[in-house]
């Protein structure tokens, strides 16, 4: 069989989305095009080392050791992870869901005895017409474009947040509210910030007096939300977690703004782009 480099690159690109998508889908988290488009080229560009000689034990060690830092890179690459922990979890969902696609091809080549499909070092070879392919791939962008829409259509929930805050022994939990008008920065760090529209916080800094609010770490910042615009106190201190109404957390690099609520509506605001 005539390995052809174009489709050999396509094909595995595919796979690679198809590995990279299922694997946000059980963990709930999305992904961003520009990530997966630079992890699935660079797992094409890997699937080259279907042609290197893996006969000799040192050729397939190095062939192995590729491979999995390989994967480890896609990964990377195509996913944006929080932690050591987060990757741990990532990594075990994405090689289940290799091994178990990866298994499903090798069956079928196998039960078929198929002449179009070629396995080896790792990789699995396709020989369909790039036409073909691009016909294929098409169809399958269209198809998951329409069900994406349906989906959010028809199966879209209202999602309820929580925000809390931590700073050494200080703790505050406030329902959160995922707002794309909120993308103040910190123009210091440069982090985003998250709001905390709570009356208890902003007493408990004592930021009345704004010698007390700096002498704590804060400093004024012009902001604007769906709640109007003014100004508010930003800090880096602390840390903040974000939990939704399915028991998911996810802990935001960002500073804090405190400011007073609103009819005694305590409430944190934060962009939901904070956690893709």
């Amino acid at each position: 069989m005539k390995i052809y480099a174009d489709v050999l690159i396509v094909t595995s690109c595919l796979v690679e989305y198809v590995y990279l998508h299922t694997t946000a889908a059980l963990m709930h988290r999305k992904l961003r095009g520009s990530r997966v488009f630079a992890a699935c080229l660079f797992a094409g560009l890997m699937s080259l080392l279907i042609c290197a000689d893996g006969s000799t034990f040192v050729g397939a060690l190095l062939i192995t050791v590729a491979k999995a830092l390989g994967i480890m890179l896609t990964l990377l690459i195509g996913v944006k992870i929080r932690g050591v922990a987060d990757f741990v979890r990532w990594l075990s969902v994405f090689l289940a869901v290799r091994a178990v696609y990866t298994g499903l091809i090798i069956i079928y080549w196998e039960i078929s005895d198929t002449k179009r499909i070629f396995v080896r070092n790792f990789t699995a070879y396709f020989d369909i017409s790039l036409l073909k392919l691009t016909a294929a791939l098409i169809t399958a962008y269209v198809l998951l474009t329409i069900a994406e829409t349906v989906k959010r259509r028809i199966c879209t929930k209202t999602v309820c947040y929580k925000a809390i805050f931590r700073c050494g022994d200080y703790e505050v939990t406030l329902p959160a509210v995922a707002d794309t008008g909120n993308r103040l920065c910190d123009s210091f760090t440069g982090l985003p910030v998250v709001i905390f529209c709570c009356d208890e916080m902003y007493r408990h800094y004592d930021l009345d007096d704004t010698d007390n609010g700096m002498l704590a770490g804060f400093r004024l910042t012009p902001y604007s939300t769906i709640n109007g615009s003014g100004l508010l106190h930003v800090t880096s201190k602390g840390n903040v977690t974000i939990t939704d109404d399915s028991g998911d957390s996810f802990e935001v690099r960002c500073c804090v703004g405190i400011k007073l609520s609103d009819q005694n509506r305590s409430r944190a605001i934060f962009d939901p782009a904070l956690l893709e």
